[in-house]
């Protein structure tokens, strides 16, 4: 019934809780997890857990904020995986300039590189925007064939038209829970509804009704669909369809690799 569309299960799932969490992921509301990578440490573990439970579709990518101590020629790497292992985009990529003490320009090599490659590979994209929405959409304008999702998006009504008409869905997620949110749920409630997908970010950003102790986790994808349901006013069917009719124009599910 409900697709999350960005969650980092390869940071909830190990050794110890493999087969808990694999279980707790059958859950019949749950239709597909999305789960992009941060750095090429992720790409065999996400191949592994996809081919254990075909509703984890894997994204490869290098988040902005995991590139210390890489070189831009790993992006090498990322060339081996997409050729091989088919992901569905690329991601988690972008730039984050909230962080002051990340190098910004080599964060938009990266970025620019591996826009590139989803161009070279017509595969969509998973982006980082925080704190650079203007600089993620002045690059992409050189990329007119991409499409993909904004992760998080905390923007104003005017990037996200902007990021709308490139082709791009907008993910909302536990932050717009918040009562104290009020931009992000005006963003929520206002923006057209064939533009918005829903996101965990587990085990990150939770919603209003997790303990802030606890770690946030994609069972919650159905908790958060049904507090936007009720936040736009829909019934949770007809939200349903329209959410998936959104994942379903950026991206082309896998089934198990074997």
């Amino acid at each position: 019934m409900w697709i999350d569309s960005h969650c980092h299960l390869d940071f909830i799932i190990n050794e110890k809780n493999s087969i808990e969490e694999l279980t707790k992921i059958n859950n019949p509301n749950i239709d597909y997890i999305i789960c992009p990578s941060a750095d090429d440490s992720s790409f065999k573990k996400l191949i592994d857990l996809n081919k254990r439970n075909s509703k984890i579709q894997y994204a490869f990518g290098y988040h902005p904020l995991f590139l210390e101590g890489k070189d831009p020629d790993v992006i090498q790497k990322l060339v081996v995986y997409i050729e091989e292992y088919n992901p569905i985009a690329i991601g988690e990529i972008g730039l984050d300039f909230y962080v002051k003490n990340f190098n910004k320009d080599k964060q938009i090599i990266f970025f620019e590189k591996q826009l590139e490659l989803a161009s070279k590979y017509n595969l969509p994209v998973i982006l980082h925007v925080r704190s650079a929405i203007d600089h993620v959409i002045n690059i992409l304008k050189r990329f007119p064939r991409i499409i993909g999702v904004a992760h998080a998006f905390n923007g104003s009504f005017q990037q996200a038209e902007i990021l709308i008409d490139m082709g791009f869905k907008l993910g909302f997620g536990g932050a717009m829970t918040f009562e104290r949110a009020k931009k992000i749920r005006m963003l929520a409630k206002e923006l057209p509804l064939n533009s918005i997908v829903l996101e965990t970010d587990a085990p990150d950003m939770n919603p209003a009704w997790l303990n802030p102790q606890e770690s946030n986790h994609p069972s919650q994808i159905q908790f958060i669909s049904e507090f936007f349901s009720e936040h736009r006013g829909l019934s949770l069917n007809d939200l349903s369809w329209q959410l998936k009719k959104n994942i379903n124009e950026i991206f082309v599910f896998n089934k198990a690799i074997v």
